[in-house]
């Protein structure tokens, strides 16, 4: 067992705890009309409860019966395929547990306190072979449960990884990746809640020299979903990332891609799509960040969201930050695009209806998103179909 895991995630625990009262939950406003595309209030409605009573916290979705299909269940009961290692913290190799809260702090927000604060257990899970890995991530349940995994991608290793976000209730998820020098990663992730749910996805990863990284996040709305990404690149990296977010019935949801180029000759091409149906609200938005030391870097941003309901909002709000004049590319673009009653009159009227009409937009942005993993093209076409059957034929069978 290492102690120092144990002592880290003690800390991590206490200097969490003692910053709940002083953090804000966003250091600035989003923008002059809409003060947070994130409703805080339902956070801190959730915060204040747990707070307030003891925390009866139970098992992860899927534990019990177990999952299949899965070549890990984290947090849910599973164990690992070979070609990766799953350990609790305070199991993990000393080298891979230092990272542990190395790229998502306690002190960042109100958030990231609250997550800290209220986490019992982490998790390692170490790719250390060649291969396709699908891995399910699953969260306990209480009034605000936290669970935290730390994925570390071996110097060199080329592989394929599945994160399926399975969180039981309201709270936080946190997933630091770590991807070795000259490794290449695809990575999928699939970001969701329950309905019901005031629910927050941190991601943060740190591309190492001369590594590429290419990954695909579809967030799925709830009563308020949070996916923020963050991808730290290091010298010679490479990144491109598609995001979709898609909101239904009263749903919100806000996705944020922010990519900081630290080392020189880096590259980052990151896009994404949201889709606001019926009354939801979903936002779009990201950073992409030359620092000074990433001399001879490329990055470009686009953000766009197709708002298809008569009282759906949609956000977009890209922005860009260069530190230095010796850059090759910097560039950024956002779009809002309302379909209109005559566009889907159109539709219909060569033959689809309404619900098929939106589907088949869906459909068509969300293979795109992924359509850049070729090492998991069969896993994210399984989970698209199964997307959608959620959002279209909730009551038909659904895979996941």
């Amino acid at each position: 067992m290492s102690r120092q895991a144990v002592a880290g995630l003690e800390e991590a625990r206490e200097r969490a705890r003692s910053l709940l009262d002083k953090l804000p939950w966003q250091h600035i406003a989003d923008s002059p009309t809409t003060k947070y595309y994130t409703d805080w209030k339902l956070f801190e409605e959730k915060l204040e409860k747990a707070l307030s009573e003891p925390q009866a916290v139970g098992a992860g979705a899927g534990a019990g019966r177990g999952l299949e299909g899965y070549d890990a269940a984290i947090g849910c009961g599973g164990g690992a395929a070979g070609g990766i290692r799953v350990y609790r913290l305070e199991e993990a190799p000393s080298e891979l547990a230092r990272f542990f809260a190395s790229m998502l702090h306690p002190d960042e927000s109100r958030l990231t306190a609250a997550h800290y604060a209220f986490l019992r257990e982490a998790y390692v899970l170490e790719i250390r072979e060649p291969g396709v890995y699908k891995v399910a991530v699953c969260g306990p349940r209480g009034v605000w449960a936290s669970s935290h995994l730390l994925v570390a991608v071996m110097p060199g290793v080329e592989a394929g990884l599945v994160l399926d976000n399975r969180p039981s209730s309201s709270g936080s998820t946190a997933v630091e990746m770590l991807v070795g020098e000259k490794a290449k990663l695809e990575l999928f992730t699939l970001a969701r809640a329950p309905e019901e749910a005031v629910h927050a996805l941190m991601g943060r990863r740190l591309v190492l020299h001369g590594a590429e990284l290419r990954s695909a996040t579809i967030a799925l709305g709830s009563a308020m979903h949070r996916v923020e990404e963050e991808t730290r690149l290091a010298n010679g990296s490479s990144y491109t990332h598609y995001g979709a977010a898609v909101g239904r019935w009263r749903q919100r949801l806000d996705m944020i891609a922010d990519t900081i180029h630290q080392g020189a000759g880096s590259r980052s091409r990151v896009r994404v799509y949201g889709f606001a149906l019926d009354e939801s609200l979903v936002s779009a938005r990201g950073l992409a960040s030359i620092k000074e030391s990433a001399r001879g870097s490329s990055t470009v941003f686009e953000a766009e969201v197709l708002v298809i309901g008569e009282k759906a909002k949609g956000y977009t709000m890209p922005f860009l930050e260069i530190d230095t004049g010796d850059v090759e590319e910097a560039s950024h673009r956002a779009a809002e695009y309302r379909i209109s009653g005559e566009q889907l009159f159109y539709l219909e009227s060569r033959g689809l209806s309404e619900e098929d009409a939106l589907q088949l937009l869906l459909s068509e942005r969300l293979r795109t998103a992924a359509g850049h993993l070729e090492r998991l093209a069969g896993e994210a076409e399984k989970m698209i179909e199964a997307i959608l059957v959620e959002l279209f034929h909730p009551q038909g069978q659904c895979s996941f």
